[in-house]
């Protein structure tokens, strides 16, 4: 949601790029890519590469990059938005996201999705530093 300013994004909405292939509608749902210096040029041509020229391809594009990338990845272990974010394990490097407050947004959109299922179990992983 805050990749996309809830949909609202130029990249969540479709950036044309010229590429190789010609111009084509690109979509990035997740600013993968879309570094703080040009976020919309970075964003589109990454997503150009990527093949994602539909809303899906976005979506199914990005969770496949975040999964592969973070959650999955053992090298790294970033499993959590703390860890993705921060990356306790090296810190200052493989940062998902340069906003500092990003976990803590991402959280309150990820509270009211839990807040509507029935009994739900919440684990907390709080990381311990020496």
């Amino acid at each position: 949601m805050l990749e996309t300013g809830n949909g609202s994004s130029k990249l969540a909405n479709g950036i044309e790029v010229d590429g190789d292939n010609g111009k084509k509608l690109v979509y990035n749902m997740f600013g993968i890519g879309a570094l703080d210096s040009n976020p919309d040029e970075l964003g589109s041509r990454y997503a150009y590469v990527q093949g994602w020229f539909t809303p899906e391809d976005a979506i199914k594009g990005g969770a496949k990059f975040i999964g592969s990338g973070y959650i999955n990845n053992t090298t790294n272990n970033q499993d959590t938005l703390y860890k993705m974010k921060f990356n306790p394990g090296a810190p200052a490097t493989h940062q998902y996201a340069t906003d500092i407050n990003w976990p803590y947004a991402q959280i309150r959109n990820i509270m009211n999705l839990v807040l509507q299922c029935k009994d739900p179990k919440i684990t907390f992983e709080v990381p311990v530093y020496k």
